[in-house]
């Protein structure tokens, strides 16, 4: 009969083989939950809209000519209108990070209108952005809707991508 020599044995090789492997597991898990976690809590906290009115502008006014030697009209008959809102967003996470936001439109009664894009880069930890929003002429409303449709604005997505730098 054949010696056996001294040392780790079968057993205790196996052992030490799922050991490894349930390390690796919890590591792996623990890297995935750091970088795809929300440690933020609801991103749409971090978002406000307010405000919101209805703008007519006749800024081509200044550039109307059209008794000049050229045969275009260079007026334009019909204002420029928008929808404008304020917004505000404050990176409450820990590092820096970029932001996108929806904002839907509605009607008096409550009913959807249309929807918009807000967003800031690179915005610090613990800093705040803060800037007006639109909707004009070339967004895309619901049926027949319009600008002066609009009575009130909500942000109805707010996603926030950490930055790794």
């Amino acid at each position: 009969m054949a010696a056996r020599r001294p040392g780790p044995g079968r057993r205790t090789l196996v052992l030490s083989v799922i050991a490894a492997v349930v390390v690796a597991f919890l590591a792996g898990g623990g890297v995935a939950w750091w970088v795809l976690g929300e440690e933020d809590g609801d991103v749409m906290d971090h978002v406000e809209v307010s405000g919101g009115k209805l703008v007519a502008d006749d800024s081509d006014d200044a550039y109307c000519d059209d008794n000049d030697i050229y045969s275009y009209n260079d007026c334009d008959t019909d204002p420029d209108e928008t929808y404008e809102f304020s917004y505000r967003i404050a990176n409450k996470g820990d590092g820096p990070a970029n932001y996108s936001v929806v904002v839907n439109a509605f009607d008096e009664e409550g009913d959807f209108v249309g929807q918009t894009y807000v967003g800031t880069t690179h915005l610090a930890a613990g800093e705040t952005d803060s800037d007006e929003g639109e909707f004009n002429e070339y967004n895309d409303f619901e049926g027949n809707r319009e600008l002066s449709d609009i009575a009130s604005v909500k942000v109805a997505h707010a996603e926030r991508v950490a930055l790794a730098n």
